[in-house]
């Protein structure tokens, strides 16, 4: 259980800092008091990213089963490798994304429309966001994948996951975290927030897309040999 613990730890924490931008949303919630949006929001990406966690397990311990331990090894190095090049081709994307010359930041359609969002909307973009966006359920697809190879104890592969989510949403609950904790500070530090992460959005996502890719794809090149 250490060992998925461990092995799935940094592709949580890449998951908690790529989704920092989504956090906007929960931010701009909290500040104009829509904090029951912001709760549905969090519970949204929480079920989204344990959504992704049990059914990648799943389908990769069915796998498992049916195949020798050598066929497994490959296997799991060929999601690895398969991931590590999406990270970058999203690396890649983001970078092309990015302001330049000066120009203002390019602000997402989703991010337009946070006003109108109301409890169950917000519920159903987070849970998107987080098992159909493709940085978002790469990541989590690869960490659920280092799970299963570290371990096919089902009761740790589930604290395992748990540890996973819980960690790879503490991104989108910080907004919650700041309000609770910094009293009457917390609008200041948000607004702060927020106009950090639009402004740096693109070169932030690239720089810890590219080395997750690098991570994974690194994992999955020293398995196969």
């Amino acid at each position: 259980m250490l060992a998925a613990i461990g092995l799935s730890l940094p592709i949580a924490l890449g998951l908690l800092f790529v989704s920092m931008p989504m956090a906007v949303i929960v931010l701009v919630m909290i500040t104009a008091g829509a904090h029951r949006g912001a709760a549905s929001f969090l519970l949204g990406w929480v079920l989204g990213i344990s959504a992704v966690v049990a059914v990648t397990i799943v389908i990769a311990d069915y796998s498992f089963a049916e195949s020798e331990s050598s066929q497994t090894s490959v296997w799991s190095s060929v999601v690895r490798i398969v991931l590590g090049l999406v990270l970058f081709g999203l690396a890649y994307k983001q970078w092309r994304a990015r302001p330049r010359d000066g120009s203002d930041p390019t602000v997402p359609k989703w991010m337009k429309s946070i006003d109108g969002l109301t409890p169950r909307k917000a519920f159903g973009l987070a849970f998107l966001s987080a098992a159909v966006n493709p940085k978002n359920a790469a990541l989590a697809v690869s960490g659920a994948a280092t799970i299963a190879v570290a371990t096919n104890v089902v009761a740790q592969q589930i604290v395992a996951a748990v540890i996973f989510t819980v960690i790879a949403s503490v991104g989108i609950a910080s907004p919650i975290l700041v309000k609770v904790f910094s009293g009457k500070r917390a609008d200041e530090i948000l607004a702060s927030a927020k106009s950090w992460m639009t402004a740096n959005n693109a070169v932030m996502m690239t720089v810890i897309l590219a080395i997750l890719g690098a991570t994974v794809l690194g994992e999955g090149l020293s398995g196969l040999q």
